[in-house]
């Protein structure tokens, strides 16, 4: 990433998501127990080694720092945490959009350059991003966000409706149809997208074709709605 110094030391990204073992017990997407636990171990590890690459300062917010009584206090807290650490923007993100790259962080870098709220819509009303500056952030009024629901992403806009930056959306995983879609983001020889599928695997095989996406004839799932609608 190609950032000044100035927006490096005033920058800083906060992975807010649950630790590979809870996220796998409240989750169960694979056949087996194991396999879950490697899925959303994988699904961390993926976007750790992404926000890793932009060399921007990071924490990681899980079950055992966050606080609050809901999810909406417990993200706002732990934004609130990073501006007392002195930082001016924040860039949020969840673990479960494996499509998320290097270059939704650099466009966001630049939206908050230009003092704009930046959002990653996903499909289902949610985000799979959040860069926002001190002041467009209320501690109080961003806990009341309808978070986890198809209002989030209205809800968030509604902080800066004017000058809101919105980036490319993005699948997030919650559902079969989900895997389908991000499937189609990766190249056929993905290494990341073959595991995650390799997981998935149950009772019929997962059959690759040519033009660099996947078909799939997968049964006995229990897939639930698992993750937040942001995330």
């Amino acid at each position: 990433m190609n950032l000044d110094n100035r927006q490096t030391s005033s920058t800083a990204i906060l992975l807010f998501a649950q630790s590979d073992a809870v996220d796998s017990a409240l989750k169960p997407f694979a056949a087996t127990r194991k396999q879950n636990d490697l899925l959303w171990h994988h699904l961390n590890q993926k976007v750790l080694q992404t926000i890793k690459k932009t060399k921007l300062p990071f924490f990681v917010s899980n079950e055992q720092t966050q606080q609050g009584t809901h999810f909406g206090a417990k993200l706002s807290h732990a934004v609130q945490g990073l501006f007392d650490k002195g930082f001016e923007n924040i860039i949020i993100v969840g673990n479960d959009s494996p499509g998320l790259t290097v270059k939704h962080f650099e466009a966001a870098c630049k939206g908050l350059a230009n003092g704009n709220l930046v959002l990653g819509p996903d499909f289902n009303g949610g985000t799979y991003l959040i860069a926002l500056s001190r002041a467009v952030f209320n501690q109080e009024q961003f806990a009341q966000i309808d978070w986890q629901t198809k209002h989030t992403f209205a809800d968030l806009k509604d902080l800066d409706n004017d000058s809101a930056l919105l980036l490319q959306p993005l699948s997030d995983f919650n559902s079969l149809k989900d895997v389908r879609n991000i499937a189609k983001g990766f190249s056929f020889y993905s290494v990341f997208m073959a595991q995650l599928l390799s997981l998935l695997y149950y009772q019929q095989p997962l059959n690759r074709v040519t033009k660099k996406q996947y078909t799939f004839e997968i049964v006995g799932f229990n897939f639930n709605k698992g993750s937040p609608a942001w995330l």
